[in-house]
């Protein structure tokens, strides 16, 4: 904890600090806190989500604020509810023995008992912008004593439209606050709001953290969720060396999660919270020994693990937010060796999987779930290379006479078949494998429709090039063409949804062989 005394943090948040497992700061921690608690200044943090930034800003604002002081100390303005809520938790996390009262206020919940937590006296509030609105404008928020105003997230708060909420809030705030604003990136809306609000700020810009692992290849598949399990199967067995962690949100989860797979074949075992530490450290010596080859873990149980080979991390159960994502994610691919991050969403978790990738600083690529075909494929494979290894390095002598024997009057084929059947199972049996629908989001998403086409880069296709083919075909200007994706033979874009009907019928009048060439997903 000396890095932490250095900051000249109290021994009231140390303990706290410590509570809460934390040994050294981030770079955003050592950089900021000391700012804050020594000087005036206002301060303009960029810093991707996962690199401890609640704590740079949530550490002074427990130091500085008082106790019952009769009034908001604090704001947080957060973009979304589940980050207002994750801001909140960890703020009350950091508060240790001090008597200060942390509100959440965010919509889509009922407004009463946020009244009421207001009515009894919050110190620190975390919300979304139109909530805090709403509370300024009902009066049952009053920013005029607040000391700390905090826009977390700020670019994505220009990216949601909250541009003019924000100013309006800041014109309600009381003029002897300190801002802090902090951002992932830094466009020019962003800085627009720092250069309008902050007088006299200083800039800390730290670098993303390195933890995600280049050597991590990022992909996720969309499945329906009642075909969750059946996915996990498949990515499993599409890796025959498969070595990984699976992660569950609850302990319940988990349990359920390795009785299923366990019963189906496969050597899993749950590690969570509720297991006794003899019990913990015995599945733990069975993994790395791979014994057990899937450890389903949840967040909290898997933070001791450090396991150098893993192939894969699996989010069985998505993260709940950046950090999360690059702590799991971050286990595998290690020591110059490739891993695989996949993450099985539902259609409705993909625009929160997208907003995590982005805040972590990611690119998640969609890929489909490996099929039954590519599944036998590979499993062929590798009994083929198991076979072909053991021929060619181990000594065969003890089984010729019994070979010979069972070879004659016999058909080679039918004996080697039933020898694979007796070993292998029913590994390569198309019928052991349930079929998986495939998952579709609605074609329109906050007005705009996704479209995929049979171009890609085969074809010559760049994201320009499409863009201005797209434009020439239908007519239409390339500003409403957004989210170009090329791959090898197709690419993916969205376009307003009153233009979905004109891409359709102008491109696909120019199809060949009568086959479509755009079609909507």
């Amino acid at each position: 904890m000396n890095d932490f005394i250095s900051l000249g943090l109290s021994a009231t948040t140390l303990e706290a600090l410590e509570a809460k497992g934390f040994s050294s700061p981030t770079p955003i921690q050592a950089q900021t806190i000391p700012l804050l608690l020594s000087g005036e200044t206002d301060i303009v943090g960029q810093a991707m989500t996962g690199t401890g930034k609640t704590a740079a800003f949530g550490l002074p604002i427990v130091e500085k604020a008082e106790d019952h002081a009769g009034h908001v100390q604090a704001l947080v303005l957060a973009p979304t509810r589940e980050l207002a809520i994750q801001v909140a938790e960890e703020i009350d996390s950091l508060k240790g023995r001090r008597r200060l009262h942390v509100v959440p206020i965010y919509g889509g919940q009922s407004i009463a008992p946020q009244l009421g937590a207001l009515r009894r006296g919050a110190d620190v509030v975390v919300g979304t912008p139109g909530r805090v609105l709403d509370h300024l404008r009902r009066g049952s928020l009053r920013l005029d004593q607040v000391s700390f105003l905090v826009l977390d997230e700020a670019d994505e708060m220009c990216n949601m439209g909250f541009v003019d909420d924000v100013r309006e809030i800041f014109a309600q705030a009381g003029p002897q606050r300190r801002t802090l604003l902090f951002s992932a990136t830094m466009p020019r809306e962003v800085m627009r709001i720092a250069s309008e609000f902050m007088a006299d700020y200083k800039v800390v810009n730290v670098r993303g953290s390195d933890d995600a692992a280049p050597l991590t290849r990022q992909v996720f598949h969309e499945v329906m969720a009642q075909d969750r399990f059946e996915a996990l199967c498949r990515v499993i067995d599409a890796e025959p060396e498969f070595y990984g962690l699976v992660f569950c949100r609850t302990k319940m989860e988990c349990d359920r999660l390795a009785e299923w797979l366990s019963d189906r074949g496969y050597p899993a075992e749950p590690i969570h919270g509720d297991l006794s530490q003899p019990r913990r450290e015995e599945i733990l010596q069975r993994f790395r020994k791979r014994r057990a080859t899937i450890l389903v873990a949840t967040d909290v149980a898997a933070r001791g693990i450090d396991v150098p080979d893993l192939t894969h991390v699996v989010n069985y159960a998505p993260p709940q937010n950046a950090e999360t994502y690059v702590h799991r994610t971050g286990r595998t691919g290690r020591a110059g060796k490739e891993g695989v991050a996949v993450s099985l969403i539902a259609p409705s978790e993909f625009r929160k999987l997208m907003y995590i990738a982005k805040g972590a600083g990611l690119r998640v690529e969609k890929k489909p779930l490996p099929s039954v075909e590519d599944v036998i494929r590979v499993r062929r494979e590798h009994i083929r290379d198991q076979l072909t290894r053991t021929r060619e390095q181990c000594s065969l002598d003890a089984y010729r006479d019994l070979a010979r024997e069972m070879l004659e009057g016999a058909d080679p084929e039918e004996a080697l078949a039933g020898l694979l059947e007796q070993t292998y199972g029913k590994q390569l049996d198309p019928k052991a494998y349930r079929e998986v629908r495939s998952a579709r989001r609605p074609a329109h998403s906050g007005g705009r429709v996704r479209f995929r086409a049979a171009l890609g880069r085969a074809h010559g296709m760049t994201p320009r090039k499409f863009v201005d083919f797209v434009c020439n075909q239908a007519r239409i200007r390339p500003f409403k063409i957004q989210n170009v994706h090329i791959s090898g033979k197709h690419s993916t874009f969205t376009v307003p949804e009153r233009d979905g009907d004109n891409i359709l019928r102008s491109l696909n009048n120019r199809a060949k062989d009568g086959r479509p060439l755009v079609c909507r997903g």
